[in-house]
Formats: structure tokens, C-alpha cells, sequence
């Protein structure tokens, strides 16, 4: 009975050594009742840092997607439209006598005229004809054009009656373009150029074709027109 006892007692203090040695202190990694760690604090902190990262990553990416689309869904939309508006007037394109104004000397006989230029090492076009007016029944004279501005290419149009009196506007078509080319037709050939006092007609058919950049990728969108005044349809 003395044996187990001290050996009972002996286990006792052991145990009570071990307790006393690994009790939690004000330095310990263990949850205590008043907080959090240290370390869970820095644990925490690290991965809401990895986190907001992702996510402002993630949305200045998109945002960035979004603008690009946008610059380039615009470029994409004002060529289009350009084209369509060319494709629309060299179908009513006239080439006769209008009738000069007494006035001013305007008038007469129009033209079908296409220029070929180079503008900062890029294949540009001018393009003067008379057609009518998509707005309205009177003949004007229009003027396509290249301009280099800011060491940039941009797609004007010029137009005025072909006979009354009137002022001369110029607008934008195309902004920031790489290249404008008009081609027409000619013994089974594309040429890049054309003149009704030398031809005595207009060209049976006509490719247009606007060129821009897309994020350093040259993009060429290209429409055909056949004008159809006075030709056999």
C-alpha cells in the first residue's frame, strides 16, 4: 500500500510539473478569450491583401476591355457608316450638263474624279463627283478627302449645290484612319484612278475601302458601288 502511494504521488507531481511548465502565457500562438493572436491577425491581413488584389486586378482588366471595345466598336461603326454613305451616293452619281448659274459661273458639266496620294507613307484617295442629294432632289458637289493632322490621318467630305449659290460645308467622316482607297473598275482591271474628261464616263464599278488600326492590327473593311444613273440596270 506504501508503494502505490508514493508512486501515486510521484505521478501527481509530474503531472503538475507538466501543467506548470506549458501553461499559456501572454506570449502564446493559442486563442485566447480576449482576442486574437499575433499571428492570426498577420494571417488574416495577408490573405484580405491576396484578395483585394484579385479583385482590383480583375476589374481595371475589364475596364480596360471595356474602353478598348468601345474605341474600337466606335471605329468600327463610323467606317461602316462612311461606306454605306459613299456606297449610296456614287449609286446617284451624275455625269451631264447641270446647267451653270448665271450668277456665280457654277455649274455645267460634272465630273467623276479619283485621286491617288500618299500621306505619311499611306495610300489615301480623293474622290470628287456630283450626285444628288440624299436629303434632298438638287445635285451637289462632293469631295472625299485625306488630311493629316497631329500626325494623323482623317477622312473629310466637303459638299456644296453644284449650281445655286450656296456655302460649303466640311465635316468629319473618320478619324484616325490608316489608309483610304477608292479603286474603279477598268478592262478587268482595279486602277486607282479615274477622269471623266479623259474616260467621257463614270466607272461601271467602284471599291472603296477604309483601313484603321485595332490594338497594332491593321483591319481593312471595303464596300463595292455600281452607279446607276444613266446605266443599264
Amino acid at each position: 500500500m506504501k508503494a502505490e502511494y508514493k508512486k501515486k504521488q510521484q505521478k501527481n507531481k509530474i503531472l503538475n510539473f507538466s501543467s506548470s511548465v506549458f501553461q499559456p502565457s501572454a506570449f502564446s500562438l493559442q486563442p485566447s478569450a480576449s482576442g486574437f493572436t499575433l499571428i492570426e491577425v498577420l494571417v488574416s491581413i495577408t490573405l484580405l491583401t491576396v484578395v483585394l488584389g484579385a479583385v482590383y486586378g480583375s476589374f481595371f482588366s475589364v475596364q480596360r476591355a471595356l474602353e478598348r471595345f468601345d474605341n474600337v466598336s466606335l471605329k468600327y461603326h463610323d467606317a461602316r457608316t462612311a461606306l454605306d454613305l459613299m456606297r449610296r451616293e456614287i449609286e446617284s452619281a451624275l455625269l451631264k450638263d447641270t446647267g451653270a448659274d448665271t450668277e456665280t459661273g457654277k455649274g455645267g458639266k460634272t465630273d467623276f474624279i479619283i485621286k491617288d496620294r500618299d500621306l505619311l507613307g499611306k495610300s489615301t484617295s480623293i474622290l470628287n463627283f456630283t450626285a444628288f442629294s440624299l436629303k434632298s432632289s438638287t445635285a451637289n458637289t462632293i469631295l472625299y478627302y485625306v488630311e493629316e493632322k497631329d500626325e494623323k490621318l482623317d477622312l473629310l467630305k466637303k459638299e456644296a449645290p453644284s449650281v445655286i449659290k450656296a456655302k460649303e460645308y466640311t465635316m468629319e467622316i473618320v478619324e484616325g484612319i490608316e489608309g483610304f482607297t477608292v479603286e474603279s473598275l477598268f478592262n478587268g482591271k482595279w486602277v486607282k484612278t479615274w477622269d471623266t474628261s479623259n474616260t467621257g464616263k463614270i466607272p461601271d464599278m467602284l471599291k472603296i475601302s477604309i483601313e484603321f488600326d485595332d490594338n497594332g492590327k491593321k483591319v481593312k473593311l471595303t464596300e463595292f458601288a455600281r452607279p446607276k444613273i444613266g446605266k443599264n440596270l
